[in-house]
């Protein structure tokens, strides 16, 4: 059910509407002044409130104010109830955030309607604010490994490239391949290689900071953004990803397989002008472990 905070300096009147409220399947709360209606409502989250204009201490309109001035409270609809009917008081609490007007004496099937509005407008805005996280969550992630995809990393860190080079801090970026991929694809099926990948995304999982950033890149190379970590940190957070990598079983069908990977790992230096330089390092860095025998993390 529905929870309606109403909020009225007289007790009486509080109490006649929560009647007609409670008959409608609504559950109440009351709040006999402004303070006690911003309390309340930080406290208890309703779904709508009904505030009066008139009180003594906070009047409507600044208790109002203050509901859309905190995190907490201004996504609550609010419809203003006052026996006021002045033009610019009512422009005044729309302006200030008010989902809608209603002058007293309160005809209850005309203010029941205009609650039906406000909560169907605040249950499609957050249905839309789902459907754009879900967009968004779609639009910055892998969908095998749920790490970030390549567009995503790639913005990222060239935001932490330019923060490192602006606040002269250290930053560590890691290139990694799955070794000998195509034979786990050829071996067991494409199937098991995604699950291999899959398997990845969560050695990375564990083995990383959690300021740093994983993505995939593309087929079955990876990347991480180390923000603040030298170089020895940096091979630190490799040498753990691919012990741990090495040391995983992936159980797939009827079918059991390891797997291992080869890193480049890289740092920020003063000749680096751009973020791909560092990333071609680092890319040139995984070529050499994958020549010099594979399972191997390989830095400069």
């Amino acid at each position: 059910m529905p929870t309606v905070l109403v909020v009225d300096d007289s007790e009486d009147n509080a109490k006649l509407l929560a009647y007609d409220l409670n008959d409608d399947g609504f559950d109440v709360l009351i709040a006999l002044s402004g303070d006690e209606c911003i309390t309340t409502a930080a406290n208890k989250r309703p779904d709508l409130i009904l505030l009066d204009m008139r009180m003594p201490g906070l009047n409507g309109l600044e208790t109002l104010e203050k509901l859309q001035g905190f995190a907490e409270t201004s996504d609550i609809p609010v419809i203003i109830i006052s026996a006021s009917s002045a033009d610019d008081t009512i422009v005044t609490a729309l302006d200030l955030g008010a989902s809608d007007y209603v002058s007293k004496p309160v005809v209850y099937p005309i203010l029941a309607a205009r609650m039906r509005t406000a909560l169907r407008v605040k249950q499609a805005t957050r249905e839309l604010e789902v459907a754009n996280l879900e967009l968004r969550r779609l639009a910055t992630t892998d969908p095998l490994t749920r790490l970030s995809n390549r567009r995503h990393f790639f913005a990222m860190a060239h935001a932490e490239f330019s923060k490192a080079h602006r606040h002269q801090r250290p930053l560590s970026i890691i290139m990694m391949d799955v070794d000998e991929f195509k034979q786990i694809n050829d071996t067991y099926g494409h199937a098991a290689g995604d699950r291999a990948l899959d398997v990845l995304a969560d050695c990375c999982r564990e083995a990383v900071r959690e300021s740093d950033l994983v993505g995939r890149i593309g087929g079955e190379e990876f990347a991480i953004c180390c923000p603040d970590a030298d170089l020895n940190g940096a091979c630190a957070i490799a040498e753990r990803i691919r012990v741990t990598c090495e040391h995983r079983v992936i159980r797939y069908s009827k079918h059991q397989f390891n797997f291992t990977v080869s890193l480049g790992v890289t740092s920020l230096t003063d000749e680096d002008a751009v973020f791909e330089d560092m990333l071609n390092r680092a890319d040139q860095l995984l070529y050499e472990a994958k020549n010099k025998g594979r399972n191997r993390a390989i830095a400069c």
